[in-house]
């Protein structure tokens, strides 16, 4: 009885693995543009986009992870135009127990339980203390708002379109600091998806912008994530009904510490 109730087994494991075993049919390629956009149409609609976003505000769901530890962070974000910045980070009961402002010029940090205001080198000693990395969100408040940083400095030396993501992919230098950038852009949508900055031939950062919802008459991204190859550290920003265009307080960005 036991030979018998092997076969049937054995038959069936063999069919499992020689259908395992057969090859894959090839994945169907992405069909390109039916056309294909200059780049200075490209780059006349990109920047009309970054002109349309003035200010955002939305809660969100901060997740940062480091060599050392992960950090998952429920915030308010606040950005106005691009440089100005505002994090404040809630507990378990939506209180404020740290407060980030910054700007072009500094960077501030109001703790609310021990009611001390720390400015920009004791905030960089206060994120590594506590995230084993410093982020300079000076550099990505354009990013967060869902724009290209510094995109009216670029220089869009070259554009061509990537038949395994289906995106523009877009050649940029900063005509100020010399950065190279690679963009890729949404062909229907002529939104960015992807950005890679380079510096001195190393990968500064990457930045994905994703899930475009219609918010305020606009596509906003509501999962944007930055990753830092060099120093191992990621931080991905999820917005909950983010608002668009909605103005900002005249105070705040200023911190009336007591």
């Amino acid at each position: 009885m036991k030979r018998k109730l092997k076969l049937p087994v054995l038959l069936y494991l063999l069919a499992a693995v020689l259908t395992a075993c057969e090859t894959l049919p090839p994945a169907k390629p992405i069909e390109p543009p039916a056309q294909f956009l200059t780049l200075d149409e490209i780059s006349q609609q990109l920047a009309a986009r970054q002109e349309e976003i003035r200010n955002v505000k939305s809660m969100v769901k901060s997740a940062i992870q480091t060599r050392e530890n992960n950090h998952n962070l429920k915030q308010v974000l606040l950005i106005d135009g691009e440089s100005s910045l505002r994090l404040d980070t809630l507990n378990l009961f939506n209180q404020p127990i740290g407060v980030l402002i910054t700007d072009r010029t500094q960077i501030l940090l109001y703790d609310t339980k021990s009611n001390k205001l720390y400015r920009n080198r004791e905030v960089w000693d206060i994120m590594i203390q506590t995230f084993g990395t410093v982020f300079d969100f000076r550099e990505y408040i354009s990013v967060f708002s869902g724009k290209i940083p510094r995109l009216a400095a670029l220089n869009l030396t070259g554009v061509s379109w990537n038949p395994e993501t289906g995106n523009y992919q877009i050649a940029a230098v900063d005509s100020e600091h010399h950065n190279r950038m690679e963009i890729e852009v949404n062909p229907q949508t002529v939104l960015p998806v992807r950005l890679i900055k380079w510096q001195d031939g190393k990968q500064i950062y990457t930045v994905q912008w994703e899930d475009y919802q219609t918010t305020g008459g606009l596509l906003f991204p509501h999962t944007i994530t930055v990753q830092r190859s060099l120093l191992e550290d990621e931080v991905v920003m999820k917005f909950n009904n983010p608002l668009v265009n909605q103005g900002v307080p005249d105070d705040a960005f200023q911190l009336n510490v007591p």
